[in-house]
């Protein structure tokens, strides 16, 4: 018996010398080897060439890096600086040495500005980012006159049904119970003293009740601060 145990023992030391071998030749090719390093970046989704080389810049990344040493989640980290990027995916081929970094860029649904400060994109989830390039044409304008009607108001317009919002203009908060719209509805330009932000279906539903009254064709100008007792001139 002592002498099968010791016959075993050789055997053992093969094995875990063998495995130490493969790990460690493992561990070179992955960190230091030249065959597994970065051969080409790939950056999609960027609105312009220059915030796409803003972006590569911003990445610290160079052909020739190792793989093994490309940490996507630092990668994303550092691209969070880039407001307009509403989300990224990146990824890595150890075959061909890819890197590719897919880029979604906010939507811009409106134009925000607060007191003071320069105008700004404003997505559909209500976060405003300064957009490379040039902005799509027609995009409705929303204003405050302080922070606190600011917020209000682009909560108001982003939870508002598409079919309405995209007949606005402008949506202008005086005050957090004082907000005014200005449009295009059924066709007819119209100015609606909206209120507070409270209501939105109930004062949307009135608004399209009134335009529907032939006696109405003429209004300009719709109070729904009060929905069950809207004014019309």
């Amino acid at each position: 018996m002592k002498f099968a145990a010791g016959f075993k023992t050789p055997k053992r030391a093969l094995v875990i010398a063998t495995i130490l071998i493969f790990f460690g030749a493992g561990s070179y090719l992955l960190g230091w080897s030249s065959l597994l390093t970065v051969k080409q970046i790939v950056i999609n989704g960027a609105p312009t060439i220059n915030s796409e080389k803003a972006i590569a810049k911003s990445l610290n990344l160079s052909l020739g890096d190792k793989l093994a040493r490309v940490d996507s989640r630092a990668l994303a980290n550092r691209l969070k600086v880039n407001d307009w990027i509403k989300s990224t995916d990146i990824s890595r081929n150890w075959f061909n040495g890819k890197v590719v970094i897919e880029l979604q860029p906010r939507t811009p649904v409106a134009l925000y500005t607060a007191p003071g400060k320069p105008q700004v994109a404003l997505d559909a989830s209500g976060v405003t980012f300064q957009m490379p390039g040039k902005l799509p044409a027609g995009l409705p304008k929303v204003s405050s006159s302080s922070v606190a009607s600011g917020l209000i108001a682009i909560e108001l317009f982003t939870q508002m049904p598409k079919e309405f919002s995209d007949g606005i203009d402008r949506v202008t908060a005086e005050s957090p119970t004082n907000i005014l719209i200005d449009g295009k509805f059924n066709g007819r330009t119209l100015q609606i003293v909206w209120g507070d932000g409270d209501d939105i279906s109930l004062k949307i539903k009135v608004i399209k009740g009134l335009l529907d009254l032939p006696e109405n064709k003429s209004i300009m100008l719709i109070d729904v601060t009060a929905p069950h007792a809207p004014i019309v001139k």
